[in-house]
């Protein structure tokens, strides 16, 4: 239901100002949002969704979609309350050490593998599921850490009396990067 409701936003394109998701039993953000460049409400009360996740990726884009209203309460969005964690090496699969190496080069255009990928589908298939660090702007493949950031609503924003901070979904590559994380970001755990 609320796949197609979204969609029928799409087709409004640039002329969709509001969109309204309340009660869809939904568990994670709606993607395309970036496709509503006009949109200016965006109510995702009383469903499931722990944490913003939009297909778009970083605090700015979010912010970016020049919301004016923005309702989330209803939702089990996690909160900001650390808790101390356990230090684990980092031990990657042959698999992601190799599709690490191969994502990075191909980043800073290594000539060698941009000729030689074009020979590999299943190599081109298994890289093109990668991801950016947020914090070292490397490739990875397997997330190594899910993270929240919180952030302060805009203020232009006009939103419930009770949020103060969003928490927006950040995927690190590795525990030496969450190591220098900045204090906003924290690491999703179950407790």
């Amino acid at each position: 239901m609320a796949e197609r409701l979204l969609i029928r936003a799409l087709k409004g394109g640039k002329s969709t100002k509001i969109v309204t998701l309340n009660g869809k039993n939904m568990t994670k953000m709606p993607s395309m949002l970036e496709k509503l460049p006009g949109l200016k409400t965006l109510d995702l009360q009383n469903n499931r969704i722990p944490k913003v996740c939009p297909e778009i990726s970083t605090l700015t884009q979010f912010q970016d979609l020049k919301l004016r209203e923005f309702y989330c309460e209803g939702n089990p969005l996690f909160l900001k309350q650390p808790v101390n964690a356990v230090k684990h090496e980092d031990i990657w699969s042959l698999q992601e050490i190799t599709s690490r190496l191969i994502m990075n080069q191909l980043a800073e255009k290594n000539p060698f593998l941009m000729q030689a990928i074009e020979w590999y589908p299943q190599v081109r298939n298994i890289i093109s599921q990668g991801r950016k660090c947020a914090i070292c702007g490397k490739s990875f493949l397997t997330v190594w850490l899910e993270c929240v950031e919180f952030f302060p609503p805009s203020k232009n924003w006009k939103i419930s009396r009770n949020l103060q901070l969003v928490p927006l979904q950040i995927l690190i590559c590795s525990y030496k990067c969450f190591n220098q994380c900045d204090p906003n970001l924290f690491g999703i755990a179950q407790v």
